[in-house]
């Protein structure tokens, strides 16, 4: 999953890099206890039948926006790695994807606070792992897409490549194993 913003990179404050370590560690680390604070909140809401429906309404629609978001952004790199597509034009094709895949992200966190999810499951907790795994390779991910951007349609270096294999790996590994964990808790 790849992530973008502008054509070219941005400077923090102070002159520091969007896409420096620190600043990506400061987004761990925000996500780290948001996160933290949904698992809390999961632990200790009890939500009506009707709060829980439509939190299922909420945490499927998010699943269509953010998963089919990270679908249709491979797509393009898979048009791309293809030939079919340059880099420039793939990196703005899944830029325009950026918003509604961490929106689908932030609506299943949100609406799975109020599902009731049995957090002394292994399966649930496995799905909670991966959804931790899959925020933070996000957060890399948009460093990457920087960097990515800042060579223009420059060859991509081997370990570039890597690292946006290993980003889409990761990623799809993630969504998919969260998505297929809760469907069969759903089932329970």
């Amino acid at each position: 999953m790849l992530m973008t913003s502008s054509a070219r990179p941005r400077a923090g404050t102070a002159g520091v890099p969007h896409d420096s370590w620190g600043i990506v560690s400061g987004h761990a680390v925000l996500a780290t206890g948001t996160l933290a604070a949904a698992i809390w909140i999961a632990a200790h809401v009890t939500a009506s039948a009707t709060v829980r429906t439509g939190g299922l309404a909420v945490h499927l629609t998010a699943l269509v926006v953010g998963f089919g978001g990270v679908l249709l952004a491979d797509s393009f790199v898979l048009r791309w790695a293809a030939g079919r597509l340059t880099l420039p034009e793939t990196l703005r094709a899944v830029g325009r994807l950026h918003v509604p895949i961490w929106l689908g992200l932030a609506g299943l966190v949100a609406s799975g606070c109020v599902l009731e999810p049995n957090l002394a499951s292994t399966m649930t907790r496995t799905k909670l792992a991966l959804v931790f795994a899959l925020t933070l390779n996000g957060i890399q991910a948009c460093a990457l897409n920087r960097r990515l951007q800042a060579r223009g349609a420059a060859p991509l270096t081997p370990r570039l490549l890597a690292w946006g294999a290993a980003t889409g790996l990761v990623s799809q590994i993630c969504w998919w194993g969260a998505t297929v964990i809760g469907f069969l808790n759903a089932r329970h």
